[in-house]
């Protein structure tokens, strides 16, 4: 900034403190350096030099001394610090004293500490307070209630005349809304639209009576006051007045049904039948209820309140809420008091929220909470008749999960519009159906007793021809094929199953049809049920032997053999659980469950550190190479590289040594960020098998670029070796595949010496199976003396 710009922002911020209303001095070293316009003013001279130079003392009350000097110490030497607004009794300089609003800011005068003091006159203010205070005291002895409400029409004052008028105290009345405590409802606008006075029916707060008020209504800067005298004129008469004012449609009933007032409101919303005189019979509405709310209020004196009615209007049908209330006209007639509100929007909100609530916004099929409502309807209809059955049909998308993740939720969302549309059409007239999550369907239908099976079967047709034909979707010009897994679970009548047990039973169905992919469907049986409940408990179990009793788990070991000398290569570390109560239970239960869940990650650690740990401390075993499985959960967990790294060196297990066997299907889809991962564990002088190849959806393209240094063929192939002969020449394939790329080939569930013979022919270089050993513990496989020829071992051929 140049000199110019300081000088130009310093004469605007001097012109600013001249002008300012309020006094401003500045003192240094206690000594007045500087005044503007107002200070003068303040200090009553009309000269600068009658301020200047003298001490600031001289203009602060003598009885003020002591506080000012503790908030000027107070204040601390921060530039711009400052005192809060603070009420001192200052004196001119005719020494007369002047009760002030004070303020000091520590600020630099000439480049050294000073104080600035602004003053504000509160002179006026002080005549204001006392003002009030008078006027206050003089409200307190009025007759008339006299209330002052802000332009919220919140009450801020009450007198005693409205305590005694409306029954309630001020300290109940204030800080409230003026008409729930007047027992009505005062148009601001209308009374001053009539000249500001207005006569209303209100209400006392103690004993619920009503009666008529004369209320006169001023306005203020900021709010109104409102004065209320009671009156005591005929009820109709005074009715009159009030009900023309308002906006709200209201009419006046006699006994005998017939319409005593109507203001204009009325006439407007009800029509012509409306007009003093008719009959309330004849007002053209329809109340949802059945019986008229006003005539019920006139034959039992009880207040009725958002009575929900109908009418037709040359606009459409609108919704109104009514309410009616008995009133005392001092007669001996009843005589009720009926307002009308025009809800149709609120309703039309109401039902779309009441719609939402039940049903799917993607699909605008049901949603869990509306089927499940639809469910028991039928199950209520089935108790009421006694007979048949209802069927629900839970029918879940193939593969959808693939859809979303290759072609985006977008397409997957034009997949589910479309099934939507086509299950809503194979629902029968009678029945429903909706969506309850992700890619899964429920439909719900009512079949009779003697056809139960046969209907079924026909439902089941239905959904899968509806289901067949590919879907269009907006960014494929190739139409995509949906297959369907259904689960069917069915209630009789005279049977004990809530909506919940039933949606449950067809769950569990479905979870069967998913297993068994080549069935159309699967009913419920109860069996299914029991499967899915010792599943439970063996993942429950598996949780608790994980967290609190690992003795229950331990490390059996296959040889893996040399197929040219028969040699002992290598061991694969197999997890075995013997359960206390559930016994010897098969890794092929619980490893599918562990890997459906998060356990899979800590069975994966247990064995990792158990087997290197048993291994590393076998001396016999120490050229050896110790396979382990891992699943896809455990290498994407981000600490895979670390718990490797780290079991080696607390195990003292050569990683050279080790090898890790990974499934096809484990490394699908092959991303960059789990190709890396791979290219780590390989660098740290870790083996990696492809197990079960030829099973899986690798390809040459991606087999490559794997840092695998051996392929373990499928099992499969084997198997086949004595009953197609093609399956030799498949063997043979991957083993010149594997060796061209210089990859060993283990060749896995060897169990006969026919099997043995054609795998050493076609050249596996290694060989695994029940043939050359089945899995044992380590210290049988050591007594046994299987590593006690010299062992092979393996080559980083990679």
């Amino acid at each position: 900034m140049t000199r110019s710009s300081d000088a130009a922002v310093a004469e605007r911020y001097r012109l600013l403190l001249e002008l300012s209303p309020d006094a401003i001095a500045v003192h240094q070293d206690g000594v007045i350096v500087y005044v503007n316009s107002a200070a003068l003013d303040f200090a009553r001279v009309t000269d600068r030099g009658q301020m200047l130079g003298r001490p600031i003392t001289d203009f602060v009350h003598p009885d003020e001394l002591p506080h000012m000097i503790e908030r000027i110490v107070s204040m601390g030497e921060e530039a711009g610090a400052s005192t809060y607004p603070e009420e001192v009794v200052m004196v001119d300089a005719h020494g007369v004293s002047r009760p002030m609003e004070v303020t000091s800011v520590r600020t630099v005068w000439h480049d050294k500490p000073a104080y600035q003091v602004i003053l504000r006159d509160i002179t006026a203010q002080k005549a204001i307070e006392v003002a009030l205070r008078r006027q206050a005291a003089l409200l307190d002895h009025v007759s008339n209630a006299v209330i002052a409400v802000d332009r919220n029409m919140t009450v801020r004052s009450w007198n005693p005349a409205a305590e005694q008028m409306y029954g309630i105290t001020a300290d109940k009345a204030l800080g409230r809304e003026l008409d729930s405590v007047i027992g009505g409802t005062l148009d601001i606008k209308a009374a001053m639209a009539l000249g500001g006075t207005v006569d209303q029916l209100h209400r006392r707060a103690d004993n619920d009576r009503t009666f008529l008020a004369h209320i006169s209504v001023t306005s203020m800067d900021d709010g109104f006051l409102i004065v209320a005298e009671a009156t005591r004129r005929p009820l109709i008469e005074r009715l009159g007045t009030i009900l023309a004012a308002l906006h709200q449609a209201v009419i006046v009933v006699r006994e005998d049904g017939r319409i005593e007032l109507a203001n204009p409101a009325a006439a407007t919303m009800l029509g012509p039948q409306s007009a003093p005189g008719s009959l309330v019979h004849d007002l053209p509405l329809d109340f949802v209820d059945g019986e008229s709310p006003v005539v019920r209020c006139l034959r039992t004196g009880v207040a009725i309140t958002d009575a929900t009615a109908t009418i037709n209007t040359p606009g459409g049908e609108r919704w109104l809420s009514c309410s009616c209330r008995p009133i005392d006209d001092d007669t001996s007639d009843a005589v009720a008091l009926v307002s009308f509100a025009d809800i149709t929007e609120r309703y039309r909100e109401r039902t779309r929220l009441a719609w939402d609530a039940v049903h799917d916004p993607l699909t605008q099929l049901y949603n869990r909470a509306g089927i499940l409502k639809e469910l028991e309807a039928h199950m209520d209809a089935l108790a009421e008749h006694d007979s048949g059955c209802v069927a629900i049909y839970y029918i879940d998308l193939d593969n959808f999960k693939l859809v979303n993740d290759s072609l985006g939720h977008a397409v997957g969302d034009e997949v589910l519009h479309a099934v939507a549309q086509r299950l809503a059409a194979a629902t029968p007239p009678e029945g429903a159906v909706g969506r309850i999550g992700g890619d899964e369907f429920v439909l719900v239908a009512t079949h009779t007793k003697e056809n139960t099976t046969a209907e079924i079967d026909r439902q089941i047709e239905s959904v899968r021809a509806a289901i067949r034909p590919p879907v269009r979707v907006s960014i494929r010009s190739e139409p995509l094929t949906v297959r369907v897994s259904i689960g069917v679970a069915t209630v009789a009548a005279g049977e004990r199953y809530t909506p919940t047990d039933l949606l449950r039973d067809a769950d569990i169905a479905l979870y069967q049809a998913r297993k068994a992919s080549r069935e159309p469907y699967v009913q419920f049986r109860t069996q299914h049920r029991e499967e899915l409940q010792r599943r439970q408990r063996i993942e429950e179990e598996l949780r608790r032997a994980l967290d609190t009793d690992r003795s229950q788990l331990e490390i059996h070991y296959q040889p893996i053999v040399s197929t040219d000398s028969g040699t002992l290569v290598a061991l694969e570390a197999l997890l075995r659980w013997n359960h206390p109560d559930l016994g010897s239970i098969p890794p092929a239960e619980f490893i599918p469950l562990a890997e459906q869940s998060t356990l899979i990650d800590k069975v994966g650690a247990h064995v990792l550190a158990t087997a290197c740990a048993e291994v590393a401390a076998t001396p016999e075993l120490a050229q050896i190479m110790l396979c382990i499985n891992a699943s896809r959960r455990e290498l994407t967990n981000g600490e895979f590289l670390h718990r490797l790294t780290a079991t080696c060196e607390q195990t003292g297990m050569n990683p050279r040594s080790l090898c890790l066997e990974i499934t096809e299907s484990a490394l699908a889809p092959l991303d960059g960020g789990l190709l890396n991962l791979l290219r780590e564990i390989r660098a740290l002088g870790i083996h990696i098998s492809l197990d079960d190849f030829g099973t899986g959806a690798s390809s040459l393209s991606e087999l490559y670029r794997l840092p695998v240094s051996i392929l373990k063929a499928a099992r499969a192939f084997v198997d086949a070796l004595e009953e197609r002969p093609s399956a030799r020449t498949i063997l043979a394939g991957i083993v010149d595949v594997a060796h061209a790329m210089g990859v060993r080939v283990i060749a896995e569930g060897v169990e006969t010496a026919e099997q043995a013979a054609t795998i050493a022919a076609v050249r596996c270089d290694l060989a695994q199976g029940y043939h050359y050993g089945r899995p044992k513990p380590l210290a049988e496989i050591v007594t046994e003396g299987a590593a006690s020829s010299a062992p092979q071992e393996v080559r980083d051929d990679s």
